[in-house]
Formats: structure tokens, sequence, C-alpha cells
């Protein structure tokens, strides 16, 4: 969907997060879904910007030490913690840059309002996966970071970074994706029934309650950060 395209004033629900409350900030998903979305191009659009940093990647960390390697957990945990600043602030914030609100906040949030968080049809994936091009602006908030990475450790260290932010954005494209395909669909396969994936869908639906969407369950991966600053909140 074009920015700009629809018409989204801020959302104000109310704070009994009733249904009704839920309904006065929804829009029907119609309105949201992107024209012309092909999910065949929005996947290679995706994985050949994805695959070109992990490229640089693996490029530069081509000769790493064994010990650069062991930076891969840590680097996932700082990722765990940008995962949470960036959704908490410029993605519920009318912050800059301001796509970041208007596709999250004002079209993901009120297209997938209370409790029915499931798609529909494959062209509603356009309203739950980021487009292509947040890939360049998340990357570019992290680039600081892997600067700081080449300096401690040299351009081996950098491309660790960039393998283990480019899989973890990845991971984290697929665990919101899983959040909302049909149960149905996550019944067919083991790791579909994993209790571990159940807890954190019910972690990030109930993100998505209007009402509490801009206070807790940040995290949409692992709610490590969530925790630890004091936002998680159970079902």
């Amino acid at each position: 969907m074009p920015d700009g395209a629809l018409a989204t004033p801020e959302v104000t629900p109310g704070a009994d997060g009733s249904p009704s409350a839920q309904a006065r900030g929804a829009i029907a998903r119609e309105q949201a879904i992107e024209p012309g979305f092909s999910l065949a191009t929005h996947l290679s659009r995706t994985f050949g910007i994805a695959g070109a940093i992990g490229g640089l990647g693996v490029w530069l960390a081509w000769d790493a030490a064994w010990w650069a390697w062991l930076a891969v957990p840590g680097f996932w945990l700082v990722a765990n913690g940008f995962e949470y600043a960036t959704h908490r602030y410029p993605m519920h914030k009318p912050l800059q840059p301001r796509v970041l609100y208007k596709k999250h906040a004002l079209v993901h949030h009120r297209a997938f309002a209370g409790a029915d968080q499931e798609i529909r049809d494959v062209t509603e994936l356009s309203i739950v996966m980021m487009p292509w091009y947040t890939l360049l602006l998340i990357f570019g908030g992290a680039s600081p970071i892997a600067v700081v990475a080449g300096v401690v450790g040299g351009p081996s260290l950098a491309g660790v970074f960039l393998i283990s932010a480019v899989s973890y954005f990845l991971f984290y494209e697929l665990i919101h994706t899983l959040h909302h395909l049909p149960l149905k669909v996550l019944e067919r396969s083991w790791w579909g029934r994993r209790p571990m994936l159940a807890r954190m869908r019910a972690h990030h639906h109930h993100h998505h309650r209007l009402d509490r969407m801009t206070e807790v369950n940040f995290n949409v991966t692992f709610a490590i950060t969530d925790r630890l600053l004091g936002t998680y909140e159970l079902p």
C-alpha cells in the first residue's frame, strides 16, 4: 500500500479493552491490503536485500577467528533489544522515519485488532510482513553496532555481526508470520504444535489489544527485553 494511501488517525481506543473499544480503532483489512501484492515478489525482494547484507557479512567474516563466532549469541541478545526498541518507539510513536509508525501502529494493528489475529487470505500477509525497504531502514539504524564491532574486533567481527543480524531479522519475520497464520495451518506441523510457539503467539496477540499495544509485549520473538524492562504482561 503506498504511503499515505489510507487516512488513518492516531489510535485512541477505550481503556477497558472491550470488543466495542477495540472496534472503534479497527479498520477493514480490505482497506489495508497492498494492491497487487505478490508473496513471491515480496519474498524475492526481502531475501535479495537480506542476501546482499549477509553476503557482505560472509565476505568480511571469511577468515574470522573461532572466538569471533562466540559473539553470535551476544549479537542475538543485542538484536533482541534492538527489536524491542524499534517496536516500542518508531513503530508505535510518530517518530522519524514516520513510515514505520504508519505501517505498523496505524495499519497493521488496526487491521488485526481484537481477538481475530489470523489471516484469511495470503494477500493479508502484505499487512503482516515488513515492506522490503524497512530492511534498509533497520540495518541503517543498526549500522553503528557494526562499526563498533569492527573497531573492537576488526572487519571479521563486523561480518559476524551482519550475519547474526540478518539471521535474526529473518527469524523475526518468520515468527511474526507464524503469529498470524491460522492455527489449523500450524497444527499440521510438529513445530507448529510446540507449546513455546503457543506462548509466543499468546504474548504477541495480547500486544494487539489496542488499549495495551503501546504499553506491553514489544518483543515479537523471545520476550527477553520485555521481561528485563518490566513490560511483559501475561494474556
